[in-house]
């Protein structure tokens, strides 16, 4: 991930606070970035998402299509016993002696005698053309895509998910962050009145209003700090396994280089358009189902009638032509065309969805951008009167609620700088394909 700094002589206050709120503990902090847990997500999804196994089934029937095409043998073994078929040597017209088999009558004195019959066989058929078994191997390569594009798909509802859950905890924890320090400052100054009304240079009232305003920012910072965990908590159930309690987000990312932006993958139109094709190529193996086939076809063995044995061979062609099938074939031809045609539909709708997404992040990101050029000016102005405003009732020209009120312009200022990063960095990832 290339991270450059797009605001010219500006450090992010941001992450400059929090790293001062957190530097006591700064040792025991894990950084968690958002392509760890990405690649952590995608590894537990394979666990458990249906894609994949689809794509492993889709694989598995590509070669069972593929065999079609290959010889097949086969072993045949047979035996029974049963009367007649009993073997006689005649002499033929032309002076030779051959076998053959003959069966006595009902009235002969052995018609019923049993004879045992046996048969060994290798048969073998090989396909020459077959129409059906191309369109069927076709077909089964397309649902294979299909079923690929689909695992791509589900990867990019994944990522989208890991996404927008870490940058909601982003911005909750820089939120916290600001609260915390609100409260801390808040802190500090009820400590400091009540020194100087101890002293009587200030009146018991004002540590009553300087307590208010701890508790109120005490109650902030508590009241963020459950939405942080709450949304750490959706992040970890987006990824499948859970954080560190020391874990922390990585706040570098809100600086991400927008310059780049990558192509949208668009897996879920790419998906649609596969399926499209495998249905296509399902409707002409359908077609193909009336097309004659050509095979050769091979036997070899032996049989025989008790102890006399037999050689056996055969070699030939084998021409078979469909007639009739009742119309299935054609009836299962259109049922595909009109999915295809379903399918060719949703696709060019995700094709236009994608298309107004990343028209939208682009203006996304260009609005957030153009944005956080004035809250940056914003926050540097609520800071320089925060300080105008301390310093003014340090010297007793203003009174305490000026202060407050110039700190929770402030706060408010801060907020929505990080509300702006996020947003943008939002944009720019969805432009940089991980959408």
């Amino acid at each position: 991930m290339n991270v450059v700094c797009n605001w010219k002589g500006q450090a992010t206050t941001v992450v400059v606070v929090l790293a001062a709120l957190l530097a006591p503990a700064g040792a025991s902090a894990e950084v968690v970035t958002l392509e760890e847990l990405e690649e952590l997500a995608l590894q537990n999804q394979a666990r458990w998402d249906a894609v994949e196994a689809r794509s492993v089934q889709a694989g598995a029937d590509v070669d069972a299509a593929r065999a079609g095409k290959m010889p097949t043998f086969w072993l045949n073994v047979s035996g029974v016993v049963a009367p007649g078929s009993d073997i006689e040597r005649v002499q033929t017209i032309d002076g030779r002696e051959v076998n053959v088999r003959a069966s006595p009558t009902v009235g002969e004195r052995t018609a019923f005698r049993p004879n045992i019959r046996y048969e060994g066989t290798i048969d073998m058929r090989a396909p020459l053309y077959d129409g059906q078994t191309r369109a069927a191997i076709k077909a089964a390569e397309a649902y294979r895509a299909a079923a690929q594009a689909s695992s791509g798909a589900s990867r990019e509802m994944v990522l989208a998910m890991v996404r927008t859950s870490y940058l909601d905890w982003t911005a909750n924890h820089l939120m916290h962050g600001l609260a915390a320090t609100s409260a801390a400052e808040a802190k500090a100054q009820r400590e400091r009145i009540a020194a100087r009304v101890a002293d009587g240079d200030r009146p018991g009232s004002e540590l009553d209003a300087a307590r208010y305003e701890e508790l109120q920012a005490e109650l902030v910072a508590a009241n963020a700090l459950a939405k942080t965990v709450a949304a750490k908590r959706l992040l970890e159930s987006a990824v499948g396994t859970e954080l560190s309690p020391q874990a922390e987000p990585d706040t570098q990312l809100l600086e991400i280089d927008s310059s780049d932006s990558g192509t949208d993958a668009g897996w879920k139109a790419e998906a649609l358009e596969r399926q499209r094709d495998a249905a296509r190529q399902e409707a002409q193996m359908y077609r193909k189902g009336r097309v004659p086939v050509l095979a050769v076809i091979g036997q070899t063995g032996v049989a025989g009638v008790n102890e006399r044995v037999f050689p056996m061979y055969r070699l030939g062609l084998n021409l078979a032509v469909p007639l009739w099938d009742g119309g299935r074939a054609v009836a299962m031809a259109h049922s595909a065309d009109a999915q295809a045609s379903e399918l060719d539909a949703r696709a060019r709708e995700a094709h236009l969805a994608r298309n107004d997404r990343r028209q939208q992040a682009l203006l996304d990101r260009q609005h957030a951008e153009e944005q956080l050029a004035l809250v940056d000016s914003l926050v540097a102005v609520s800071e320089k009167r925060v300080g105008q405003a301390q310093t003014s009732y340090d010297l007793g020209a203003s009174v305490l609620e000026a202060v407050a009120d110039a700190r929770a312009e402030l706060r408010d200022a801060q907020s929505r700088r990080v509300q702006i990063q996020v947003a943008r960095t939002d944009a720019v990832l969805r432009l940089k394909g991980k959408d």
